[in-house]
């Protein structure tokens, strides 16, 4: 009933916006881009008849709302560049991108075409700089939680990774900086290593869109990439001050760019440090959490030439909840019944064993060769190291060994070749997985070499109103594995269970695709439908792992005989732009074919010399998942706004006629803002709204515990911008999480079978540009 009553407040409230804003309800897009390398230019003064200002939504990009029909005048101003004024007739919602010429260059004449933009038929969404900002101090999974029909698999209060349209892990492709992120993926609890702040644009794509980067994309794509470089001086530094009050957690960020003749880069570091976290009334016992974090990117261009350079290392030391590693079958039941821990802890930065010790490092050379004015040549190698260390409680040994030692050395090779509209290009990769000895364990995954070949081609053709993208892609992957496993049909008279040598060879091939097109129906609604084929080769852990998993506190068992999986997604857009209102609708299903989940045995724990564990198997089967995703953005007046995102995502195990486990339930996201007139001391004001629905799509006794109820969260936002001398610059935010201190558990977070989320946090974050 509850939720009904909202929905009823939504409507009334988008009803009574719309008969309000029937005046001056157009918009302006405006972008602009360099004269010389068409770079989008941020940070420039846009000014709408002499008094009204844009939102910036990304680098270069400028939005102005409640515009009446008419011609209007436009002045902009960028140091480095020349000053411009120019007249716009605006009869509606108006598009256009505006060529700034460097200073020292003459303007001989200023051109502006306003026109209907036809977009690419994919779905995606990209962050804009005030989300970015509020969501500063979150893990990849936190900061993309907030677009509609992403959702977050959680291990815990301080580990996550992103969950698009019910698909996870190896099924999502994550493109940092222009190389595909290649990790230890396979766990539930292995977030990618990859510090937001080195992110000036995080887009999300939730087609199966396999053709450009590879296969794996059955569930989407998340693309982190850099912006465009501050062109008009050689040093522009920023920092970022992070406080936390749950965990008293400090962060640091400072980045320098800049730009030297041909020369430019940027560079950043992250330093971050926090203690044990707390639900509503309780500590979560070793949760502290350390962070160190850096970047340098370089480019050069010499006439027709373009050389970059990206070089980052992450590292994190996570502690893992010690109440998620449990002594006997009996204790676990219990824990499980009572619902949280027995034991009593208390605040601490110390981060003892159970914990995991993660590096990643990523090296890129780019190179691009300009052929003509409309095609270019580029060619990118990268090597990628990434080292992860899982330690346990032992009972001998020192807590300082780690019970699992794996390292994953990754090469990519790429060339690919491109025109307007067109684009093909091969790839090859060299991957080794190597368990370093002396864990004194045996490695829940064996050591194994997986390499890979492809070739890819795609084109767009635009034909009036209409955009059509079409793709295609084959792709070879070699499989060697060897290492020890347990066989559990010799077990000896005293209980011992003998290990042999394990060895695997696999072969595995298939074609991508994708057709899509869009349709700019009228002035306010667009059209996309995407059509998109993937399919993914079983990984190491769902093939081989016979093991406790220490991240996650649980055993897993693979099964050699998976097959790859093969999906198809179907994605319907619609998008409206009415000015004062903004929605779009993503309605989606997918098939694939030999689906690989990991179910739980809840009649069955396996017991081990370091405990007992709830035990897990890997099965397969066809599955079908279908939702839908909605979002809007609604200006109520010039000064108060409202969002909204609704996700919404089934699933069904077709072989078995089942619910497929760890689907998020429907979730519904809102907020409300105020804001202030420009030139004030506070920017706006925000209140949240997140309610997260029960599941009940699931099968009876099929997990160690029924989904918990569904919960209401609020949270709120403070905002502040000073202008301080020249062009330095200080944000201010004051945010408060879960404001009611509301105890809740998650069905998507696998530790909630011992504990409740995170409790009340105030945070204090301060950024200054100079």
């Amino acid at each position: 009933m509850k939720t009904i009553i909202i929905l009823i407040a939504q409507w009334a409230l988008y009803t009574s916006i719309f008969a309000y804003g029937q005046q001056c309800n157009l918009t302006l897009k405006v972008r602009l881009i360099d004269a010389e390398d068409h770079q989008s230019i941020g940070n420039a003064h846009l000014y709408l008849n002499n008094n009204i200002r844009p939102n910036e939504l990304s680098q270069g990009d400028y939005l102005f709302r409640h515009i009446c029909k008419g011609t209007s005048s436009l002045y902009i101003n960028r140091n480095g560049y020349e000053k411009k004024e120019v007249n716009i007739k605006i009869n509606q919602d108006t598009a256009l991108t505006i060529v700034l010429l460097k200073e020292m260059q003459q303007l001989d004449a200023v051109t502006v075409t306003a026109n209907a933009q036809v977009n690419a038929p994919k779905s995606s969404v990209t962050l804009h700089k005030e989300q970015r900002l509020e969501s500063q101090g979150k893990n990849l999974a936190g900061v993309l939680s907030e677009i509609a029909g992403v959702n977050t698999l959680k291990t815990g209060a301080n580990n996550g990774k992103p969950v698009i349209n019910g698909l996870y892990g190896n099924r999502l492709l994550l493109i940092n900086h222009g190389v595909r992120h290649e990790s230890q993926q396979w766990g539930t609890d292995h977030a990618p290593e990859v510090d937001p702040f080195s992110a000036e644009e995080i887009t999300v794509i939730k087609s199966s869109d396999a053709v450009r980067f590879g296969p794996d994309a059955l569930g989407g794509i998340i693309k982190i990439g850099s912006s465009a470089i501050a062109t008009d001086r050689k040093a522009k530094s920023s920092h970022a001050i992070l406080f936390n009050s749950n965990g008293r957690g400090l962060l640091l960020n400072n980045k320098l760019e800049g730009m030297i003749g041909q020369f430019s880069y940027r560079t950043g570091i992250t330093t971050a440090k926090q203690g044990n976290l707390k639900s509503g009334d309780y500590y979560l016992g070793n949760t502290g959490n350390e962070e160190l974090h850096g970047n340098f990117f370089a480019s050069y261009i010499t006439g027709k030439n373009t050389f970059r350079m990206y070089l980052s290392h992450f590292g994190n030391t996570l502690g893992v909840f010690q109440g998620a590693h449990i002594g006997s079958k009996e204790d676990i039941l219990a824990r499980i019944e009572h619902g949280k821990p027995f034991e009593e802890y208390s605040f601490s930065y110390k981060i003892g064993s159970p914990k995991q010790r993660v590096t990643h490092q990523l090296a890129k050379l780019e190179y691009l060769y300009q052929i003509d004015e409309s095609s270019q040549l580029e060619a990118q190698y990268s090597i990628q190291r990434n080292h992860r260390k899982e330690f346990d409680l032992r009972r001998v040994a020192e807590n300082d060994v780690p019970m699992a030692d794996i390292l994953l050395n990754t090469q990519q090779l790429e060339l690919v070749y491109s025109r307007p509209y067109f684009m093909t290009g091969i790839s090859g990769s060299l991957q080794i997985n190597n368990n370093v000895p002396g864990t004194g364990s045996t490695p829940i995954i064996p050591n194994f070499e997986n390499h890979g070949l492809g070739a890819f081609a795609s084109i767009k053709v635009p034909f009036k109103s209409y955009l059509v993208e079409t793709g295609i892609r084959y792709d070879y992957k070699f499989f060697d594995a060897a290492g020890y496993q347990y066989d559990y049909s010799k077990i000896t008279e005293d209980g011992l269970i003998p290990q042999y040598l394990m060895t695997d060879r696999k072969h595995f091939h298939n074609i991508s695709g994708i057709a899509g097109i869009s349709q700019r129906v009228n002035a306010i609604f667009t059209w996309k439908s995407n059509l998109g084929l993937a399919w993914r080769a079983p990984s190491a852990n769902e093939l081989y792992s016979d093991g406790i998993h220490h991240g996650t506190g649980t055993y897993e068992v693979g099964n050699k005989n998976l097959k790859s999986e093969r999906g198809l997604k179907w994605i319907n857009s619609l998008s409206m732009d009415k000015g004062i209102i903004r929605a779009n609708i993503d309605l989606f299903a997918q098939v694939i074919e030999n689906y690989i989940y990991s179910q739980p045995v809840p009649d069955s724990t396996r017991q081990t010399i370091r405990g007992t564990f709830p035990l897990f198997q890997y099965q397969q089967d066809r599955a079908f998942f279908y939702g839908a995703d909605l979002s809007t953005l609604a200006d109520i007046n010039q000064n108060w706004q409202h969002g909204l995102n609704i996700s919404i995502v089934k699933a069904k195990n077709v072989t078995k006629d089942e619910f497929l486990p760890n689907i998020p339930a429907w979730k519904l996201q809102q907020y409300l803002s105020y804001r202030f007139a420009p030139n004030q001391v506070l920017s706006y004001i925000k209140i949240k709204h997140h309610f997260q629905a029960k599941q009940t799509r699931y099968e009876p006794n099929s997990d160690f515990a029924p989904p918990p109820a569904a919960y209401h969260l609020f949270d709120a936002v403070l905002a502040s911008s000073i202008k301080l001398k020249s062009q330095r610059r200080a944000e201010l935010q004051l945010a408060v999480d879960n404001v009611f201190n509301e105890a809740y558990k998650d069905y998507m977070d696998r530790f909630r079978y011992y504990a409740h989320a995170l409790g009340r946090n105030v945070s204090l974050k301060v950024n200054f540009t100079f």
